[in-house]
């Protein structure tokens, strides 16, 4: 056992000469939050070959790699329990403490050990080294900037600062007890610090968030839960005896219910499941809040928000699975006018965006546009568009609802689309006066997730047609869409873009583009700026100087012959 104590020590020792290269002071003076840089160490044993890894889930390439002795005998649990572990130990920590004033480790150092052995794999804790002067400095920082930075703060916070603030609020070794309120009082804090910049919120949310998930993966669920982990797909878990369980402490179910509704609310669609699955979890521990959520919401939101009934219309709202309900009983204006109008302050409120319909009525009306799901989302407001009278009210609508990178929740793949577009497309089908919204609708469309502007684009062509006075709409439109599908289709139009007064006023649009906007939009409608360039070789009539004049815009050092 010595021998291979020794060698395993070796083995840990080079991996420590190879860290201390690194310039640790630099890195932890980002932040104060940041008391050292490694806090674990995993390795393998197997016939003498050792292999280190400092991440818990990196299976790659390891770290530092060393074939020992090859032991003659076979190993056992009992002599590697007994006889090694003591001594590696002993090895191990002899360099570890040489840290305790070197930020090159944090408070806590874990080292973990998988064996590989006849029957099988044992995996054994070595080392779970507290510097307690670490932990008591980092203590004090916390508070410190707890205090200072977020309680009396006024001023937004950095992300690394974020990063470290909520892994350590969540870390065991430092909070033994779980202040479900004070976390979220926290996680709050650094919202509203932050909210002037929407970037950057969404990260500060992202990363609270992870960390709260973590959390639930690797301390709580495992108190109470067996895990199986499947190569594909996510951990099932499966409920311990009673015997073997934790009891439930309330604080962590608090906190453990929040994160599952922060997961829902805010994470992208497909880690929704997660916070679903976290619910689910929650209930089979017995909270009956976990239950009531699922069915009515999470409760943060006022009554009078989520709910309206009388004589013409019911509305529902639960913003944990971004669904509202709607029973029409009575098909007339003033139904969906209430509808709307609900809706309106919902999203008004703080409801996601990326939300869903459940539609309960005898109309089913849907929008001249070919390829848009014919969703319940889609019928609603293809039903709305059926009253003129409700034309404000959808405009309004759709300003509140567009957001870039949010989508309706019941359409997936090519019918995918942002909130807003059923009102726009349906608007802007309907009358003239609500070009200007299909124009803010269009800036911030995500082209290469969303594609139902390209039948829109033509569906309104063949209403509109096009001329000086729908050309910056049919501009706006194309800068949205993808040069393939329209070859054909605009082939036939082409003509119309060369009349004088369209060119001119292409021209005047053009202007306002960037180069590679230009570009796009000459290739959609010539095929290309060589293509172009060649059509005014051939031109001797009055279009050529507006054509040159068009391609000059995709890239300001074109020089025509």
């Amino acid at each position: 056992m010595t021998t291979i104590a020794e060698e395993i020590a070796d083995a840990v020792n080079r991996w420590f000469d190879q860290i201390e290269k690194k310039d640790a002071g630099e890195i932890v003076r980002r932040t104060t939050l940041q008391i050292g840089i490694h806090d674990y160490l995993r390795f393998e044993y197997k016939d003498g070959r050792i292999r280190l890894y400092s991440y818990d889930d990196d299976f790659g390439s390891p770290e530092v790699e060393e074939q020992g002795s090859r032991w003659t005998e076979p190993l056992t649990k009992e002599a590697i329990e007994s006889g090694l572990l003591p001594q590696l130990q002993e090895r191990l920590l002899q360099r570890i403490t040489r840290y305790a004033s070197n930020p090159l480790l944090n408070y806590r150092f874990t080292v973990i050990g998988e064996f590989t052995l006849a029957d099988g794999k044992l995996v054994v804790p070595v080392v779970d080294y507290v510097d307690e002067g670490k932990k008591a400095q980092l203590l004090l920082r916390l508070d410190q900037y707890i205090q200072n930075k977020l309680r009396n703060g006024q001023y937004p916070t950095k992300p690394l600062e974020t990063f470290f603030l909520s892994n350590h609020l969540v870390d065991p070794g430092l909070y033994p007890n779980v202040d479900a309120a004070g976390i979220l009082s926290l996680y709050e804090r650094v919202i509203e610090l932050n909210k002037s910049n929407k970037e950057k919120l969404a990260e500060h949310r992202a990363t609270f968030i992870r960390a709260l998930s973590q959390w639930t993966e690797t301390v709580f669920l495992p108190r109470h839960f067996d895990c199986r982990k499947e190569q594909w797909g996510l951990p099932v878990y499966t409920m311990k005896a009673i015997g073997e369980q934790t009891p439930a402490d309330p604080k962590e179910m608090e906190l453990a219910l929040n994160t599952a509704i922060l997961i829902i609310k805010h994470e992208p669609n497909y880690s929704r499941q997660s916070g679903l699955d976290l619910l689910e979890r929650l209930k089979e521990l017995g909270s009956d809040k976990a239950e009531r959520i699922m069915k009515e919401g999470s409760g943060t939101m006022d009554a009078a928000d989520v709910g309206y009934r009388d004589e013409l219309v019911e509305c529902r709202a639960n913003d944990v699975f971004s669904t509202v309900t709607v029973q029409i009983k009575t098909e007339c204006a003033d139904s969906y006018a209430k509808a709307i109008d609900f809706i309106c302050n919902l999203l008004e409120k703080g409801f996601s965006k990326s939300y869903r319909i459940k539609l309960k009525s005898q109309a089913k009306h849907v929008l001249p546009v070919p390829g848009l799901d014919k969703s319940l989302t889609h019928r609603f407001f293809a039903n709305a568009l059926q009253y003129a009278e409700l034309y404000p009210r959808l405009e309004t609508y759709a300003k509140l609802a567009i957001a870039e990178y949010e989508w309706y929740d019941d359409t997936e793949d090519e019918p995918c689309c942002m909130p807003g577009t059923y009102a726009v497309f349906g608007l802007g089908l309907a009358d003239r006066r609500y070009f200007p919204l299909i124009e803010s609708y269009m800036r911030c469309v995500d082209e290469e997730h969303q594609s139902v502007q390209t039948a829109f684009t033509l569906t309104f062509v063949k209403q509109y047609g096009i001329d000086e006075s729908t050309i910056p709409i049919v501009a706006a439109c194309l800068l949205k869409c993808t040069e393939g599908r329209f070859a054909k289709q605009l082939a036939k139009e082409r003509a119309l873009f060369e009349t004088e007064a369209v060119l001119q006023a292409l021209a005047a649009v053009v202007q306002g583009m960037e180069p590679y906007e230009a570009e796009h939009l000459v290739d959609i409608v010539w095929g290309g700026a060589d293509k172009l360039q060649a059509r005014i070789r051939k031109e001797k009539g009055e279009p050529a100087p507006l054509l040159a004049s068009i391609l000059s815009f995709t890239d300001k050092k074109r020089r025509l012959p």
